[in-house]
Order: structure tokens, then sequence, then C-alpha cells
């Protein structure tokens, strides 16, 4: 019966008529990993003088807006103990999540409100509530507190304007919800549901796993992994399956279904990545016979500062007949790197190249393919920030993806191609994105027109 009435009129404060007092400030939202807060937290952690915080938050971890603002709170109560510039960060960081803390205070009231009428209650008004009722709802609690969900829901519409017409690359609707459970502090498991119909291409069979498929097909797909800190947190697992989706990481931008598992080494900034499994990249769907290509990739991720990173590293892959490869070739050795600059608030610059060791097949075509290292360019101008009702940004994109070398094909680019994109994105409400490009495409090769345009509209929680 303890805290009945204080999560009662806590639900209400926050979810309820209270709650819209600040409705931009969401109690539970997740504060961005590269936002400053994590930076001034932990120089207030590490003095010491936050009671009850002895540990920096370790690189990589995301916190709540709840999280961060009960170490602002934890500060308060010790504002003596800190030095003039310490208490200046601290009144930056209360600035910022005011309305947080605000809340916390207001669950603070409610609690001391809940113990005094609970000591009034006579033995004639009160309710039975057993010993075993209470460890009951207890681990209950526990368990709860054990699961968080996550995912998207989004609206695509792509075309592609060819030499011969136009025709629908993807015209569907795409649900993605990720189940977390947390079995202790340092391991965790996820289940990955997937739901995709599309509003096209009515007349294709449905089918139940369409990672096969292309994206005009509807079906369910479900991955599971685990997750988990080793090393004293130096050493981060991740093993199982998954997709992998990483745009900006890898001098070959990788969208893939991944089998296997990847290590991440590194305490600080300085990270190192070890991937090993297989992975999907439609070889089979786009004219070769592989369902799945063997991977080990060895990754390093470093931030000169936080205006400047390079990313760069080596993978091991089955070559692939779509990519021109030669199927005899044991494994293809590609090597790369790719580098991001931020300039100012407003403008970013990324660059990446690839080259590899692929052996071409022995086909007429094969012979007819250039065998050049792939490279692109990306200028930003702005960023759309989930988090930022209003925000927007401005891409121009160039991209040279010769098959033989470059190993991946996502929306980026299609195979063998070179392109030039102009993309816009902007977010009009928080945790709702809206976003367009047009990609004037040729075939490297023989210069075959394969234009690209996407309307897309996507929802986060």
């Amino acid at each position: 019966m303890r805290k009945r009435l204080a999560a009662a009129l806590i639900s209400a404060a926050l979810f309820g008529s209270i709650g819209q007092v600040h409705a931009s400030s969401n109690f539970f939202a997740d504060v961005p990993a590269e936002n400053w807060s994590y930076t001034a937290v932990n120089e207030l952690i590490a003095t010491g003088k936050v009671p009850g915080y002895d540990a920096k938050i370790p690189d990589g971890r995301v916190m709540s807006r709840l999280e961060i603002a009960m170490i602002i709170d934890e500060a308060q109560h010790n504002l003596d103990a800190f030095t003039p510039d310490e208490k200046l960060t601290i009144e930056k960081l209360r600035a910022e999540y005011l309305y947080d803390i605000k809340k916390l205070e207001l669950i603070s009231k409610l609690d001391r409100l809940d113990d005094r009428a609970l000591e009034k209650l006579t033995d004639k008004d009160s309710v039975p509530f057993t010993k075993a009722d209470k460890d009951r709802q207890d681990k209950l609690a526990a368990i709860a507190d054990r699961f968080s969900f996550d995912g998207y829901a989004r609206v695509r519409n792509d075309h592609f304007l060819t030499d011969s017409g136009r025709t629908t690359r993807a015209n569907m609707m795409h649900i993605q919800v990720a189940s977390h459970y947390k079995v202790n502090d340092d391991w965790s498991a996820t289940v990955d549901f997937g739901y995709r119909n599309s509003l096209s291409g009515f007349d294709k069979t449905r089918n139940l796993a369409f990672s096969d498929n292309g994206e005009n097909d509807t079906g369910f797909k479900m991955d599971t992994y685990v997750t988990g800190k080793m090393l004293g947190d130096a050493l981060t697992v991740k093993a199982g399956k998954w997709n992998e989706w990483n745009p900006f990481g890898w001098g070959m931008d990788i969208d893939c279904d991944f089998s296997g598992a990847q290590l991440t080494y590194g305490k600080k900034e300085f990270k190192t990545f070890l991937t090993m499994g297989r992975m999907d990249l439609w070889d089979n769907f786009m004219g070769g016979d592989r369902d799945s290509e063997k991977v080990s990739s060895l990754r390093a991720f470093y931030p000169f500062s936080e205006k400047a990173d390079i990313n760069f590293g080596t993978a091991w892959t089955s070559p692939m007949a779509s990519r021109y490869q030669d199927t005899d070739q044991h494994r293809v050795f590609s090597y790369y790197t790719h580098a991001h600059y931020k300039f100012d608030h407003n403008w970013d610059l990324r660059a990446g190249i690839i080259n590899s060791n692929s052996h071409r097949a022995d086909t007429a075509v094969a012979g007819t393919k250039t065998k050049k290292p792939g490279r692109w360019l990306q200028l930003q101008y702005k960023e759309a920030n989930l988090q930022k009702p209003g925000s927007y940004s401005i891409t121009a994109d160039y991209r040279y993806e010769p098959a033989l070398n470059w190993v991946t094909v996502t929306d980026w680019c299609g195979l063998n191609e070179k392109f030039f994109r102009i993309g816009a994105a902007w977010v009009p409400a928080k945790n709702i994105m809206l976003d367009t490009f047009y990609t004037w495409a040729r075939e490297i090769d023989t210069n075959a027109r394969n234009d690209l345009y996407r309307f897309q509209a996507q929802f986060f929680f």
C-alpha cells in the first residue's frame, strides 16, 4: 500500500495536465550520446563531491533525462563543497534540465505527503497488506524495471527514373520494435521485431522472412542478440543476429543482416572493432548465388577532437558474383578510411575511400567493369535533431562505387554506380522526421541512367 498515493499523483503529474506545463521536456527521453551534458556531469563526478556517485558515466552509456537530472540534483545538495567554476557548471546543467529537476522535486514532495497520509490511517481505514503481497509487488516491479522498448515506424516512397522510364523501387510501411531485457548491470538481451507491408506490388507472395526478398514484399522478421561488458567496461560484446547499419563508420557504408559477434575495445575515445560472422548483402537477389557472405573486419575509430574524427580498417569478405568478382577467390581483402570534420555549428564534411584486391570474374560483362578505388564526399548544412522540433539538415553527396571494390549496396548507391545527390530532412515535432532526396545516378561503365528519388516519414519512440 505504501507509495500508492504518490504513484497515482506522480502519474498524473508526469503524464496528465501537470505534465503539460513544459511538454518539450520528456522526462524519460534519452540524452543523445554526443550531448555535452555527459562531459559536464563526469567532470562533477570526478571531483568526488557528488553524493552517491563514485564512478564516471562509461563511454557510450546512453542515459535518460531523469538519470542526468538525478545526478544534478545530488550535486545541488552538496553545492557548498564545489569551486566557483564547478558551481557554474552545475548552474548550466540546472538551466538545461530545469523542468526535469522540478519533476524530481515534485516526486519527493509527493513521497513525503504519502508517508504522512499513511501514518494518519487508522486500522479501520487501512487495507490489509501482507509481507507476501509486498514481496510479490517488489518482485514484479524489479522485473518490470529490467524491460525497455524502443523503435520506429516509417512510410517510404522510392522511385527510379531510368532510360526506359519510371519504376517503383519501394513503396512501403515498416515498423521496427526492439525489446531489451537487462540481465544485470553488464549484460542485456534484445529481441528485435520487424514488420513490413508493401503498398505496391500487391500481386507478390507475402513472406514470413522478408530479409531474403525485395523491399516490395510483405512479412515479419525477428532478430535476437545479447550485449555485455567485460574487463572493467573496456570490452563490449555483441553476439547473435541483427541489422548492421552504419553509413559513416566504415569506409564501405554497411547495411546488412548480420549473424555473428562484434567486439569493441576501448574505455576512452579510441575504439577498436572486431566483427566476425556472416552478412547478407543480397548477392543471390542481384544475380549471384550466395545467401550470405563470410566476413571478418577490423576497424578503428579515433576522434582527434570534438570537431574531427577518422575511421580506418580492413575487411575480409566472400567474393560475390553480383559484384563481378571471381567466386573462386578465397576472400576479398578490402581496406578503407573515412574522415569527418565539423567546421562550426552549421557545416560538416565527410570523405571516404575504399580499395580491394578482388579478382575479376572471367566473364564478358565483368571484363567491361572498371576496377578503381571507391570514394565519396558529403557536405552537410545544419543538423536535423529528433529532440529539437524545427531543426533541419541539407546534404550534398558525391559517390563513386565500383562494384569490384565496393562491397555493399545500400540506399546510398546502386550497383557499380556514380551519383550526385541533394537531400533534406526536417523535424516538425519531437521524434518525427520527414526526409527526401533526389539522386542523379549513372552506371560507371555504361553511363545508363538510374536516378532515384525518395519521400519518407519516420516516427521514433
